[in-house]
């Protein structure tokens, strides 16, 4: 519960200027995962090799590549956040964390779009939804 507990400011911070500016903080996230890595460095995320470490960072690779086929529609500051998430909680809740903002985001847009309130070239910011998906994982 406590490697949540030292993810969330850096992911809120993100969270929330993303939303408002609609830019992610890189250095806000670059300082997250330096945070980790010492973590990991140190031994007190417990006993990880590194093909655990290399693993938790595929979420955030992949969401790299989609940003490069897309031509930017999601933005690399995702990619990085889910870097970030990915150091701190590892691929599985990670990709649990992805899951779940990406099922909330949906829905969201779905409801927006039919009921007319935004139009399909409309951006909808992901890290407010990260956060949410976040909170759903630490719950469960």
């Amino acid at each position: 519960m406590w490697i949540e507990l030292a993810l969330f400011p850096f992911l809120a911070v993100c969270a929330v200027y993303d939303g408002l500016c609609r830019k992610i903080p890189l250095i806000v996230v670059w300082m997250g995962m330096l945070t980790a890595v010492s973590l990991h460095l140190c031994g007190v995320m417990g006993e990880t090799g590194l093909f655990a470490v290399a693993a938790s960072l595929i979420p955030g690779a992949g969401f790299f590549l989609l940003s490069f086929c897309t031509g930017e529609k999601v933005g690399y500051g995702d990619g990085w956040t889910l870097m970030m998430i990915g150091l701190f909680l590892g691929a599985y809740r990670c990709f649990l964390i992805l899951f779940a903002g990406l099922l909330a985001e949906s829905a969201v847009a779905a409801v927006l779009f039919a009921l007319k309130k935004i139009g399909r070239d409309k951006e909808i910011p992901f890290l407010p939804f990260l956060l949410l998906g976040m909170g759903v994982v630490v719950c469960l």
